[in-house]
């Protein structure tokens, strides 16, 4: 079997290995990871009805208290924070869920009726309806033969 062999007397070339083994590493992550896509806080999708825009996130381990929402005419913003504190009387002997602090605004193609945006958080996922403001919903015209 072989074995790797670092030459610790050459500063330079431990450098170098060391910035190979980064570099795969990040590969390797931003493989494993859809090519570093969807690398932001909360996933989500932003669907189009005909009379609203629906915005679908994933945000898991979330309270309702735990979430902000903001709108304006063409922009939604989520953003949450969670503190992870151990239950009273309780030791923790190993945390792999830490805080958690985000902030995520969504473009809008068209303009919403602010006063009418509606959230409900339901199995770690949030749905905003954000109906359209009706000066911006597609009016229909009849053609008339001449």
């Amino acid at each position: 079997m072989l074995s790797y062999w670092m030459d610790f007397n050459d500063p330079l070339r431990t450098f170098d290995s060391l910035r190979r083994r980064m570099d795969q590493a990040l590969r390797e992550y931003a493989d494993s990871e859809g090519r570093g896509q969807n690398l932001a806080f909360p996933r989500a999708a932003l669907r189009d009805t005909k009379d609203a825009f629906v915005l679908v996130a994933e945000v898991p381990g979330l309270a309702d208290a735990e979430l902000q929402l903001s709108a304006t005419q063409d922009s939604l913003t989520v953003s949450g924070e969670r503190k992870a504190t151990a239950p009273k009387g309780y030791a923790v002997h190993r945390r792999e869920r830490g805080d958690l602090r985000f902030s995520r605004s969504f473009a809008l193609p068209a303009r919403i009726d602010v006063d009418k945006v509606a959230a409900e958080l339901k199995n770690g996922l949030l749905v905003v309806t954000m109906p359209k403001h009706p000066e911006s919903q597609p009016k229909q015209i009849t053609v008339k033969a001449a």
